[in-house]
């Protein structure tokens, strides 16, 4: 990689942060940026071009939306570096069963997404675009700047050259595999000392419970939590463990959405992704994200829907940070993972949000109790918990949550946790039944 390239996206990164200082501002500014890069588009993607026959392109928030499955079917046309889907998963593949996953394909960087939306997806990144991201993720991540010297643990299903290109001598990336055993890595970490700590919040509780947990980082400290949901019980532990805040990296096969500010805020990163909502509800109480890489070329992302749940930021005022990027107030976790009950009426459905069905479990079991709840009927719910003796708080509090909501409760199936390998994303909450509304 082009080390001036990055530092170049580094600085105007960092600039771009509070660049403008209003909303409207960036509004204008992104709109000019997205008809640009949506009229390009339009020339070199043939998938899109299809997807948008007959549309006025200059009105592009009006464009039909996209989503995985719609593009990765039309994979060879979609990308615009002349990538086949099936040579690139084949790479994506070798690397994965080979664990080297730093060959390329045409100078691209191709990668396997972890499938957590119930299909795989291949994510592909030019040298360009790999430059931009790594700059933008050390403009976003760095409390301090790029003089000083960083150690970072990255603990991941899977390496890339797209940590590695970051790697310099002020800089030191090592990759923790998270298909090996946990054991193997606690002396390889405690060594390190790294000043950057970054893995799922199941791999930062596991370390947080180490008797050494406070001293694994150095100075100065930066902890992030990536890849999965990270609830409120969770957090609080290990911010009391590591005696740290604990920041997010929002990443998806779809891109570096947002990142946490110094003052704990999430903010999309709003000077390369154009943001709309699809609400959820008429409350408007929840959304699922359609967004615009307005700077990604080789693979387009243009209105582009996420299966993410995403709560806005119960403030409306600015973000002390001074940035006018827009906040998040919590990632809740992806749409299939929203249950669903019949009305005690029986007039239709109740969504029943995974933050509810969280609540519902963690106000019955103690702190060190780990769980899992599927919904695997339409009147039955299956729960899985790390110690047995709280089904009857749980049936309780699922019976008030219920009332609640007035939709009729579930039958309450309980069995011992099976914890997923490592390597996989944890979910919490899940549906495994077909959405009945």
């Amino acid at each position: 990689m082009n080390k001036l390239a990055l530092l170049w996206h580094y600085l105007r990164a960092r600039r771009n942060f509070t660049r403008w200082e209003n909303r409207n501002d960036l509004l204008a500014w992104q709109d000019h940026q997205v008809r640009h890069h949506v009229s390009w588009v339009a020339q070199h993607s043939p998938a899109y071009a299809r997807h948008w026959k007959g549309c006025d392109l200059d009105d592009w928030t009006t464009l039909p939306v996209a989503d995985k499955s719609l593009l990765m079917g039309q994979f060879d046309d979609w990308n615009t570096v002349g990538v086949k889907l099936e040579e690139a998963t084949q790479v994506a593949k070798q690397a994965e069963r080979t664990r080297d996953f730093s060959p390329s394909l045409k100078g691209v960087t191709v990668g396997l997404s972890s499938g957590t939306s119930g299909s795989r997806g291949i994510f592909l990144a030019s040298d360009a675009e790999r430059a931009r991201w790594a700059g933008t993720l050390l403009a976003r991540v760095l409390n301090s700047t790029l003089h000083h010297r960083h150690r970072a643990a990255l603990f991941l299903r899977a390496d890339s050259s797209l940590y590695r290109s970051i790697g310099s001598r002020r800089f030191q990336f090592e990759f923790f595999d998270l298909l090996q055993p946990m054991e193997d890595h606690i002396q390889r970490v405690t060594q390190l000392r790294p000043t950057i700590l970054a893995a799922p919040p199941g791999v930062l509780s596991q370390l947080a419970a180490l008797p050494n947990a406070e001293q694994i980082l150095a100075s100065p400290h930066i902890l992030l939590s990536v890849a999965d949901v990270l609830d409120d019980t969770e957090s609080a532990k290990i911010i009391e463990r590591f005696r740290q805040p604990v920041g997010q990296l929002y990443q998806a096969t779809e891109g570096f959405l947002a990142a946490t500010c110094p003052h704990g805020t999430l903010h999309w990163n709003e000077d390369a992704i154009a943001i709309q909502k699809h609400w959820l509800d008429d409350a408007k109480t929840r959304y699922s994200p359609i967004i615009t890489d307005f700077r990604r070329t080789s693979q387009p992302i243009v209105r582009f829907r996420l299966n993410d749940v995403i709560l806005p930021h119960p403030s409306a005022e600015p973000c002390p940070c001074g940035s006018a990027y827009e906040t998040i107030g919590k990632i809740e976790g992806r749409q299939d993972d929203v249950l669903f009950l019949p009305r005690i009426d029986g007039s239709g459905w109740v969504s029943v949000y995974p933050d509810f069905v969280r609540r519902t479990v963690i106000l019955a079991v103690a702190d060190q109790v780990d769980y899992t709840v599927c919904q695997t009927a339409v009147d039955e719910w299956r729960i899985e918990l790390s110690e047995p003796g709280h089904e009857t708080e749980i049936q309780r509090e699922a019976a008030t949550l219920c009332t609640t909501l007035q939709a009729q409760c579930p039958r309450l199936i309980f069995r011992p946790l099976q914890p997923p390998p490592p390597h996989e994303k944890r979910r919490r909450v899940r549906r495994l039944i077909a959405d009945p509304s």
